[in-house]
């Protein structure tokens, strides 16, 4: 990540004139940044593409949660999600180093978990639960993701590209958090209905809860596989997060600086910010 926070550091100051619209020309930073809502839809969250500080939140998690023991399964600090909830839904600067990955974490599975619908929609969800008995080809999964708005798509691919990551380093650094473990803490924030609507779970919602973690673990397993995410979305996992992405035997997607229409300025002036150790949300 080094060379890559390099590059984004010196690109970013070609962009001095981001603040320029918040009316403070002059301080390095803006005063204020895209609004994170929650409970709301996706595409008014992302009413243009994934908004910046959403971005900072996986590229933390992306690049410290994978030798942290138990992230996505133990509790964040209660208090300090309060805080970063209301920070990210008033847009206002906060230091990132203030929060641990696992109250960050917390704070992206309750952002998931309010969304209507889930993330993958009800009828997604409908179709997940019903592809995952087939036969091992993930064919019918890649036609659900890649028929999801875009946005959507690069959401999904930057978190299961983060929770692979994290599986894959579990036994070396010993977080305990596989990709079995990962889909049991997190399938409840991505699949709505595997949720009991009462106290008391019923043995229905139990076999839900038990095929929903199964879907997440073939996601988790199978994010190298060159049809599941496609190709688009893997380039723009590499190119955010500075990962080079082995994909099956065919494809290698190393990071080159992304293209002005890939993110915008002041995005791409919140991830230099982020990449060389001084976060501002």
């Amino acid at each position: 990540m080094t060379s890559w926070a390099e590059r984004m550091h010196r690109r970013a100051a070609t962009f001095s004139n981001v603040v320029t619209s918040c009316g403070h020309p002059s301080v390095p930073y803006p005063r204020r940044l895209e609004k994170v809502k929650f409970g709301v839809p996706l595409d008014e969250v992302c009413k243009n593409d994934i908004p910046g500080p959403l971005l900072v939140l996986i590229l933390k998690l992306n690049k410290e949660a994978p030798f942290k023991k138990d992230v996505f399964r133990a509790p964040g600090h209660q208090g300090n999600m309060k805080k970063l909830i209301h920070f990210l839904q008033a847009g206002r600067l906060v230091n990132m180093d203030n929060f641990s990955v696992y109250t960050i974490a917390s704070v992206l599975k309750k952002f998931l978990r309010k969304l209507p619908g889930g993330i993958f929609g009800r009828d997604g969800e409908q179709r997940l639960f019903a592809v995952i008995d087939l036969p091992t080809s993930p064919d019918p999964s890649h036609w659900l993701i890649t028929s999801l708005p875009t946005y959507t798509q690069r959401l999904l691919v930057l978190l299961f590209g983060t929770f692979r990551v994290i599986a894959t380093n579990a036994e070396r650094a010993r977080t305990g958090m596989t990709s079995e473990a990962l889909g049991v803490s997190v399938a409840p924030s991505f699949f709505q209905s595997c949720v009991s609507d009462g106290k008391t779970a019923k043995m229905e919602d139990v076999m839900r809860f038990k095929v929903a973690t199964r879907i997440m673990k073939f996601l988790i397993d199978n994010f190298g596989v060159s049809n599941l995410f496609g190709r688009e979305n893997y380039e723009f996992y590499a190119r955010i997060t500075g990962r080079i992405l082995k994909v099956e035997e065919d494809w290698i997607f190393s990071f080159r600086y992304p293209p002005d229409t890939m993110v915008s300025p002041s995005t791409r002036k919140l991830l230099a910010t982020f990449c060389t150790g001084t976060v501002f949300m």
